[in-house]
């Protein structure tokens, strides 16, 4: 099997990117010989994509403009990595301080291994399954229509072709979506963030409609508990999410220090 860490960013967060390789490299040394790919429309010669790259096994892939939108850069980086059968988007302010479940990682890619149904494994149950989805095996359960979040940005080991095939049609959606609104094309990137055009109904209703079926299913952790701090105890373990609404938050600037980065 191959797989890899997949992080897409901006220029505006880049320099959250750089705490969150730093801290995978760090506290799970283990992964070192899992590629991590940093895709940005920045060039190597971005003092802070040099920073980040310097990081073990951490490989820059270059998005063109055309590219750099939220939906058009995740559907180009992966379509990169043809090579690698599964993959695992990061956000950039996904930032681990401990080391993920490397056993229950383990269990995952032997489940997408060897079982061709299943085309994606949450592995941070934030939000987690529905109580009344059924159970896969040991902790995982079977994602249902009873989840309002069947899709999720969060930390989820994708087959790379499962995920393109959601979001290559949600990319149309959302084209179709934003013509009805008459905005200038310079809104687009902000009408994308904005609707949350792959969590929000809509996007829902889509990953329903065109990834869930009896030979499509996804699999996501069981929580330990309801209290936020559940969210620890998860197979790749960080507190959702560092910033809010563009805004780093308090916590995060003192877990960044910490980490011996200084962010405003």
């Amino acid at each position: 099997m191959s797989w890899c860490i997949l992080i897409n960013t901006t220029p505006k967060y880049m320099k959250y990117a750089e705490v969150q390789v730093a801290c995978i490299r760090r506290y799970a040394p283990q992964l070192d010989m899992i590629p991590i790919f940093l895709a940005t429309e920045l060039t190597e010669s971005d003092p802070c994509v040099k920073r980040i790259l310097s990081n073990t096994n951490t490989t820059h892939v270059h998005l063109q403009a055309s590219e750099s939108g939220f939906l058009e850069s995740r559907i180009a980086a992966v379509s990169y990595l043809g090579e690698f059968d599964y993959v695992l988007p990061l956000q950039e302010d996904f930032w681990l301080d401990r080391s993920p479940d490397l056993i229950a990682l383990k269990n995952a890619l032997y489940i997408l291994e060897t079982d061709m149904r299943v085309k994606s494994i949450r592995l941070m149950p934030s939000p987690g399954p529905n109580v009344a989805d059924r159970k896969y095996s040991d902790n995982w359960k079977v994602l249902s229509e009873a989840d309002t979040y069947r899709f999720t940005f969060q930390a989820t080991l994708w087959r790379s072709s499962a995920y393109l095939e959601f979001l290559r049609p949600l990319l149309i959606q959302a084209k179709k979506d934003f013509g009805i609104t008459g905005q200038p094309i310079s809104e687009w990137a902000i009408f994308c963030i904005r609707m949350n055009v792959a969590e929000n109904f809509r996007g829902q209703k889509l990953f329903l409609d065109t990834c869930m079926s009896a030979n499509k299913i996804h699999l996501s952790i069981t929580r330990e508990h309801d209290n936020p701090n559940a969210v620890f105890l998860a197979p790749w373990p960080y507190r959702p999410t560092a910033v809010v609404q563009g805004s780093l938050e308090p916590w995060a600037k003192e877990f960044a220090g910490r980490e011996g980065f200084m962010l405003n």
